[in-house]
C-alpha cells in the first residue's frame, strides 16, 4: 500500500459530504461555495522558519476542518481510494470543527 507523507506545512485532506451542522450553525451545500468540509488524513512536519526550526502545525490526522478552496487551488490527488483527496497548505484551512 502506498503511504503519502506531505512535506513542510502541507496537509492531505479527504473531502466530506457537502452540508454540516456546527452547533446551531447550518452550513448548507458547502461544495457549491468556496468553503468545503474535509478530514485531515496526513500532515507535514511544519514550515521551516527563518531560524531553521520547524513551525508548529495546528491540525492533526482525524481533525474535521473547513477549507477555503478558492484561495488555495487545492491539488486533487490521483489515488485509487474511495473519495476525493486534496493537498493544501495548512494556511488555507480556515477552521477546525471541535465537538
Amino acid at each position: 500500500m502506498v503511504r503519502l507523507e506531505p512535506i513542510n506545512d502541507y496537509v492531505i485532506l479527504k473531502r466530506l459530504e457537502s452540508s454540516c451542522n456546527i452547533g446551531d450553525i447550518i452550513l448548507p451545500e458547502l461544495d457549491k461555495q468556496q468553503i468545503i468540509r474535509a478530514e485531515v488524513v496526513a500532515r507535514g512536519p511544519g514550515k521551516i522558519l527563518d531560524t531553521g526550526a520547524r513551525g508548529p502545525m495546528a491540525t492533526n490526522p482525524g481533525d474535521i476542518v473547513l477549507v477555503n478552496v478558492l484561495s488555495c487551488a487545492p491539488t486533487t490527488l490521483p489515488l485509487d481510494l474511495e473519495g476525493e483527496y486534496l493537498l493544501v497548505p495548512e494556511k488555507d484551512i480556515v477552521a477546525i470543527i471541535r465537538e
